[in-house]
């Protein structure tokens, strides 16, 4: 009787626990939108070769686009560039932990910097096609 008491209880928490995580609300919300039809093709090729979720892509690049992160070319911090300060000299966004900038680079090295982050301001606003 007792062993059937434990059961009974242990069934009763299962089952307590599998209702409540079935209940609670999902933050996410779902979203009809358009991509050209062989980009989505494409992409969801690539996402399943490495096995990442379609929606997880959209999602972290929307974050991304709304609370954009970078990493310090020269310690390698990751910090917000919405927060960051920018340097009166050269105008680029100072590390919050080195305190690097444009300044401590060379020509060809900020170049090379300048270039990268081109790159990642036209895939932010779709000018790369």
């Amino acid at each position: 009787m007792n062993l059937l008491n434990s059961a009974y209880e242990i069934f009763i928490y299962l089952f307590i626990l599998l209702y409540t995580s079935m209940n609670k609300p999902d933050p996410r919300v779902r979203q009809a939108i358009t991509i050209e039809e062989d980009i989505l093709k494409k992409a969801k090729e690539e996402a399943r070769k490495k096995g990442i979720p379609l929606s997880r892509l959209i999602e972290n690049f929307l974050r991304f686009f709304i609370e954009p992160k970078v990493y310090c070319f020269k310690c390698g911090e990751k910090f917000s560039s919405v927060e960051a300060e920018l340097c009166p000299k050269c105008g680029w966004m100072i590390c919050p932990k080195c305190g690097a900038c444009r300044c401590v680079l060379g020509d060809e090295a900020a170049t090379a910097v300048f270039h990268m982050r081109r790159l990642y301001e036209d895939l932010l606003v779709g000018r790369v096609k």
